[in-house]
């Protein structure tokens, strides 16, 4: 029998005006016509779910002509008053309820289906399917059979590669899917899978939509969980992959001399080709060659200069939601060279000085050198004793290092602002220590304590206003270098590797012996370095790691332990110091996949006719171009130049017989800026190979408070170049 509910109202619709005297006088009775709506809507619909003996409230929502909601009264209907009843008010019962203008007891019923709509004026709303069902307490999700399920679905849209998902409930280890109602999916990364309940060929299809199955088809490489919802009742999650990217090789499809188009060719783990894969592209110089999002490769023609271009498949962006994470970068590596015609480069030189190391109320002033020009800008100074000096690859920030503690003037590190004129600084007072690296995004620091104890390294993060701090133990680091992509840093502290990621833990490493620097090859795929092993009774010259899965990938022998370790841009050689020689190891890669192979030849060495210099060594300057590399050594008074293409070497002597502390490469390589003993600041054309001018500096470096020179005298030994 089909139960009828008593009239009920969607607002207040209806009102009676009586006299208590009788009908007779004056006495009127006011009744309020309600308009006869165009349409009555009723929440949820299609469908709805309950357990036995529960209820919930229906909302019915009639409409005028125009779509606006409208004042009427309204009843509600159940054709199964056994499975579900529906009082005045729109709460439903999944039983009986005790009254239906005033309930207060649901009486559980029996398990069914019961349709419910909802009336007024005549107009009846479409009906809401409800499921009643005993207790579900637990969901499985699993693929629907008859399938033939891949290990991953590849995003390839021509392969048009789809699964089923299907959801089924359970009452004390009783299926009751077909009493369950609607299940609700869900994937926690949903650009990873693409879910639909709507697609063809589903099952179980009530108002166009599964009740109980979904179809996935692929999104981004990567990895999430799926889950299935019905009632109150979560599924365990599945896990569901969008095949991951497994290479990428990339082309230059068009150039015109100072700009680039680089496509990419992606396939993934299939051996499909990935149409749009969402790759980054990264720019060993962006300052002097920057690269789009779409792989348009342009010059900045006033900064000169060169850099190598690759696109990876970086995480969280692409490879998503893999642990440990799985980053895949290129078979090759683009070139670009800054043509600067008959422009003369220009930019700025930032000189600073460590002789506030130690002394109380000293502050280190900060000199930029405009070039070419060659003239003094104003300068600043700042509280704390600097002892590292380094700018992103933007050009936009510099971070100077500088020792803990009250004696040394201040502590933390400093973010220069090389933009304002004088430049502006903001401290960072709980990351002391030396500078280590910045990342190619210029959103990491690495900064070194050896002092304090425990030693500690800060990975101080500048992507927001409030710079984040983020402290690990680790002793006694003295070396880093960020992946290309900025997703990993390998830090190298004496006998222990730490690999620091932005989506996975730090890990450490135990090295076989010391290593004294760290290189990634300009692909992205292969860290080298400096030591690190032992072969038989050998110390190698290189230990290789793979930055994917941070596994070892080849050991180079060698006569000694290099003390730096470049990389040139083509990513075909490194380029060693081990004084008095210069080793060059030849590299040949195939990198697919999270494990890539790769082969190292150790070319034969080239003696610089210096003898054994390590221990005045100060720097190993390679060129953006890779052409060139300069060395500095306090023991010397000339730079010493090597040549990478036709492994011959040279120097560039600086006047007045003094010794170089420090130096600096202008980004198009004309011009290297000396800090030398003298106190002045020489600049070398390295193109004449010639010392042709001296900078002075009428200030000491050294400062009080009051902004006065100290009373001992603090030269120039840290200098840096901004991109």
């Amino acid at each position: 029998m089909r139960q009828l509910a008593s009239v009920g109202f969607a607002v207040v619709g209806l009102a009676i005006l009586a006299s208590t005297m009788g009908c007779s006088g004056g006495n009127t009775v006011t009744t309020t016509n309600f308009p006869v709506p165009a349409s009555i809507g009723l929440v949820p619909t299609p469908t709805a779910s309950m357990e036995v003996g529960t209820n919930f409230s229906f909302t019915a929502i009639p409409t005028n002509s125009t779509g606006a909601s409208i004042a009427e009264p309204v009843s509600y209907q159940s054709d199964n008053p056994a499975v579900v009843t529906v009082a005045a008010t729109g709460l439903a019962c999944a039983g009986s309820w005790d009254s239906l203008t005033s309930p207060r007891t649901c009486t559980p019923g029996r398990v069914g289906v019961a349709r419910v709509s909802a009336t007024t004026q005549g107009v009846t709303s479409p009906v809401t399917t409800v499921f009643v069902h005993a207790r579900i307490d637990s969901i499985t999700l699993q693929p629907a059979p008859n399938q033939h399920v891949l290990p991953c679905l590849s995003a390839n849209p021509s392969l048009n590669q789809t699964l089923i998902y299907e959801g089924h409930a359970f009452s004390r280890g009783i299926d009751i899917t077909s009493t369950a109602g609607q299940f609700t999916f869900a994937a926690e990364n949903a650009i990873v899978a693409k879910l639909s309940n709507t697609a063809p060929g589903l099952a179980n299809m009530l108002n166009g939509v599964s009740l109980t199955q979904v179809q996935i088809t692929a999104g981004t490489p990567g990895i999430t969980p799926l889950y299935a919802t019905a009632g109150n009742t979560i599924s365990s999650p599945v896990s569901y992959t969008t095949c991951p990217v497994q290479s990428i090789t990339l082309t230059v499809t068009s150039s015109n001399g100072s700009t680039q188009q680089i496509t990419p060719t992606v396939t993934d783990t299939l051996g499909n080709q990935l149409l749009n894969p969402p790759l980054i592209y990264n720019s060993s110089n962006p300052a002097s060659v920057s690269v789009s999002s779409a792989g348009s490769v342009s010059e900045t023609v006033a900064a000169g200069g060169a850099a190598t271009i690759i696109a990876s498949c970086t995480p969280p962006t692409c490879n998503l939601g893999f642990t440990p994470s799985l980053p895949i970068y290129p078979q090759n590596v683009v070139t670009q060279a800054v043509n600067t015609g008959n422009s003369t480069p220009s930019g700025t030189v930032f000189v600073t000085s460590t002789g506030c190391a130690g002394i109380d109320n000293c502050f280190t002033s900060v000199v930029p050198i405009s070039y070419p020009a060659n003239t003094l800008a104003a300068n600043a100074a700042f509280a704390g004793a600097t002892n590292s000096l380094v700018f992103n690859r933007q050009g936009t920030k510099a971070y100077a290092g500088t020792r803990s503690g009250i004696l040394s003037g201040g502590s933390g590190l400093l973010i220069l602002d090389p933009t304002a004129s004088p430049p502006t600084a903001l401290q960072v007072t709980s990351a002391p220590g030396k500078v280590l690296a910045v990342s190619p995004d210029g959103d990491k620091i690495i900064v070194s304590d050896t002092i304090n104890s425990p030693n500690q390294v800060y990975i101080v993060d500048t992507s927001t206003a409030q710079s984040g701090v983020t402290a690990y133990p680790i002793s006694g680091a003295t070396a880093a270098s960020f992946s290309p992509d900025s997703l990993k840093a390998f830090i190298v502290a004496g006998s222990k590797l730490y690999i620091y990621s932005r989506e996975d833990a730090l890990k450490t490493i135990a090295l076989g012996a010391p290593a004294t620097d760290v290189a990634f090859l300009t692909e992205g795929g292969f860290a080298y370095l400096a030591g690190g092993s032992v072969t038989g009774s050998t110390t190698n010259l290189a230990t290789v790691y793979r930055t994917c899965d941070d596994g070892k990938a080849d050991t180079v022998s060698g006569a000694a332990v290099p003390a730096y370790i470049r990389a040139l841009p083509d990513a075909t050689k490194m380029v060693a110091l081990a004084p008095p020689d210069v080793e060059m190891i030849g590299v040949t890669t195939s990198p697919v996949g999270c494990t890539p192979t790769i082969s190292d030849v150790l070319l034969p060495s080239f003696n610089l006719g210096q003898g054994d210099f390590s221990k005045s060594l100060k720097q190993f300057i390679l060129s953006e171009d890779g052409t060139a590399a300069y060395i500095v050594a306090s023991s010397l008074n000339s730079i010493l130049v090597f040549n990478t293409g036709a492994l011959t070497s040279g120097s560039i002597g600086l006047q007045g017989n003094v010794s170089p502390v420090q130096a600096a490469l202008t980004p198009d390589g004309g011009h290297l800026y000396v800090a030398a003993s003298d106190g002045n600041v020489h600049v070398l054309d390295t193109a004449l190979g010639a010392d042709v001018l001296q900078i002075t500096f009428p200030q000491n470096f050294c400062l009080n408070s009051a902004g006065q020179p100290q009373t001992f005298q603090c030269k120039p030994d840290l200098i840096a170049v901004r991109p």
